[in-house]
């Protein structure tokens, strides 16, 4: 085989490996895109919070948003504003600390900051609380200031305690001492969002930009096979003139 033509074949391996890499990432977004309307299943089933996560971690991926008991007795109280429920709605949270039976800090959503005088929780009652299992917020809802929570994170209150604390918080569907529950009004916990960010046009719109460019590269050695026939013509007429 000559030179010429071993250029040739390793151009042409080159031109196949670029296409199939763009397939490969339109087909990747193409499963994005299915992914993203495939609806998320949470376990409904109640466990016990220290069987699925531990202080001074992240929540392991298995853990968010599970429904979960945990008991203990409240060691502060805390304002969240401008939170955002299931429904839409923006309020102020009143938030708890917890210390846990087995010493360990966990946030707890009660329910609105409005009415938390009508339902005080005293700092020596032992408390159960039944909730869901919420990941730790990023994006900032205020400025800090003293007794106000800028996100519901444990890792802005790691100063205010000497507790281990636990990753993430609970947002309490009920609350009881001893065989008294309390009655309040409960937050409705945000939906789960799927875990593949983006929406569903979104990725196909990605699926077509990259097949696209497979094409494109598929289709430019054949182009500069029918130009260069065409610049070596008028190349030779040129010489005869």
């Amino acid at each position: 085989m000559s030179r010429s033509s071993t250029q040739r074949a390793i151009a042409y391996l080159g031109v196949c490996a670029i296409a199939l890499a763009f397939i490969s990432l339109g087909m990747w977004q193409w499963n994005r895109a299915q992914e993203s309307r495939t609806p998320v299943i949470i376990d409904k089933k109640l466990v016990a919070l220290d069987s699925i996560t531990e202080p001074r971690i992240s929540i392991p991926e298995k853990a968010t948003l599970r429904r979960v008991s945990v008991a203990g007795v409240y060691v502060g109280d805390f304002k969240a504003p401008n939170q955002v429920d299931a429904n839409g709605q923006r309020s102020d949270w009143d938030v708890g600390l917890l210390q846990t039976d087995s010493g360990a800090g966990l946030l707890v959503v009660h329910g609105l900051w409005s009415e938390r005088d009508l339902h005080p929780l005293y700092p020596e009652e032992s408390v159960i609380v039944i909730g869901k299992l919420m990941p730790h917020q990023s994006d900032d809802y205020a400025l800090a200031s003293k007794g106000v929570l800028q996100r519901i994170d444990s890792s802005v209150i790691v100063g205010q305690t000497g507790m281990d604390l636990y990753d993430g918080y609970v947002i309490a569907e009920s609350e009881s001492v001893g065989s008294i529950e309390i009655n309040r009004a409960r937050i409705a916990p945000p939906a789960p969002k799927n875990a593949v960010p983006g929406f569903y046009w979104q990725h196909l719109s990605y699926v077509v930009i990259w097949w696209f460019m497979a094409l494109v590269v598929l289709y430019l050695p054949f182009y500069q096979r029918r130009v260069a026939p065409s610049e070596s013509g008028s190349g030779e007429i040129r010489e005869k003139e």
